[in-house]
């Protein structure tokens, strides 16, 4: 996310607003692994949140070529916290974790704190890094990162490092699953009457006809309270977090809970009255919009980074535009919060949605031969100011479009050429 002329360890006057992107927005063809990188990002922060009580370190090799399953899987992740940067990465194969790092710039030269490696005593630690190191790494197995597990242990200095890298970015993917989650993510949230307000903005912003938000519990019948857990058992079960036999009850209440939420949009109607629809019969689009656009707002005001897989499924281009200015703005973006997205709007990119996006905020993946993903700027390119990016991209200019075979398209509808 530095700006392309940005290089080096630190800016000089360590200002880091002036060399850091607010925005990111990956356009790539089908298939071509905007999702994985997405994916990737996602995977650091869930194996940092729960991989303390893994019995075996998850990965997910490369598939297209036989060496890459044979070779360890390796992230890495740049960033700030209290306005020092941080490195942060690990190895993995299928024995479990082989290395693992965290540096520090807070001079601009780089300081280890620790290094883990698979020889015998298997992790070293700077000086500058205290705390009960050695007696919290005795009980890492291979299949633990010890970030991880030192956070568990409520080290006082990697507790922090872990706290940024896993409250402070929030990814939304794109799923039929999502739906789901968005609808109870909404529920949740419009019970605080300063979110419903910030809602009820939302959607008159977006012209969405919907005039207020009420919030409402009701009773579940004592009848269908054991049909809620079984259904709470099962889910927790396909997700595996927990087996069938073995539920949360304090879960399983917060659960049951966010049955008895009930959500109302009031729509206006044509002779001047009200009508109430239940969030489960509103449109993809206005669950999508609220969905996208309050965790948003929470990014915004306290830092950190947003990731949206599809960002245009369901919402408006200019939806879309507005969030993504919300972001670019200095007035509103005071914390420095960062949005990710992957999207196939590349009206985003041309002259009729404002010039939303600069040549700094464009990136692209393409194929390669092997299968294997490449994500490269659109500042690799000569990009002048009367250049039409979105026509120049589609014309194939940037590479990363599809190259479809009309000969096989025919052959598929068995249309003769």
């Amino acid at each position: 996310m530095t700006t392309a002329s940005f290089s080096g360890s630190r800016p000089v006057d360590n200002d880091w607003h002036s060399v850091t992107n607010r925005v990111a927005g990956i356009f790539g063809a089908n298939a071509s692994g905007k999702t994985n990188i997405l994916d990737a990002l996602d995977f650091v922060r869930r194996a940092l949140r729960e991989s303390f009580h893994w019995s075996e370190f998850r990965r997910y090799p490369f598939l297209l070529d036989e060496d890459s399953g044979n070779r360890p899987s390796t992230y890495e992740v740049d960033f700030l916290s209290q306005g020092v940067r941080y490195s942060y990465g690990f190895e993995a194969g299928d024995s479990g974790v082989e290395s693992e790092w965290l540096y520090s710039y807070p001079e601009g030269r780089k300081r280890m704190l620790f290094e883990r490696g698979a020889e015998v005593g298997g992790i070293h630690f700077g000086r500058h890094l205290k705390g009960d190191n050695r007696r919290i790494f005795k009980v890492v197995e291979p299949s633990n990162l010890f970030l991880s597990v030192a956070a568990h242990w409520k080290h006082p200095e990697l507790a922090r490092i872990h706290r940024h890298l896993t409250r402070r970015f929030e990814y939304v993917p794109f799923s039929e699953q999502q739906q789901a989650w968005r609808i109870r993510s909404i529920r949740k949230w419009i019970e605080d009457d300063s979110v419903r307000l910030k809602a009820q903005s939302l959607l008159k912003f977006a012209d969405l006809g919907i005039l207020r938000i009420s919030a409402e519990s009701n009773e579940i019948p004592e009848g269908r309270l054991e049909s809620i857990r079984q259904v709470y058992a099962a889910m927790k079960s396909v997700i595996g977090s927990l087996t069938a036999d073995d539920t949360d009850e304090a879960s399983m209440e917060d659960f049951i809970a966010e049955q008895q939420r009930e959500i109302g949009f009031w729509h206006s109607t044509g002779d001047g009255g009200e009508y109430r629809l239940d969030i489960s019969r509103e449109s993809a689009g206005t669950v999508s919009w609220l969905s996208l656009a309050l965790p948003a707002l929470r990014t915004i005001e306290s830092g950190g980074v947003f990731a949206v897989d599809e960002i245009d499924a369901s919402l408006h281009p200019k939806l879309v535009a507005a969030m993504i200015e919300l972001f670019k703005s200095p007035e509103y973006n005071k914390s420095g919060a960062q949005l990710i997205f992957a999207s196939h709007d590349t009206s985003l990119m041309g002259h009729l949605s404002g010039g939303v996006l600069d040549r700094e905020d464009v990136w692209f993946t393409e194929k390669d031969r092997d299968g294997a993903t490449d994500l490269y700027p659109l500042t690799d390119f000569s990009v002048k100011s009367d250049h039409n990016i979105e026509r120049r991209y589609l014309s194939g200019r940037y590479g990363s479009v599809p190259q479809i075979s009309w000969s096989e398209f025919q052959q598929a509808l068995q249309v003769e050429a």
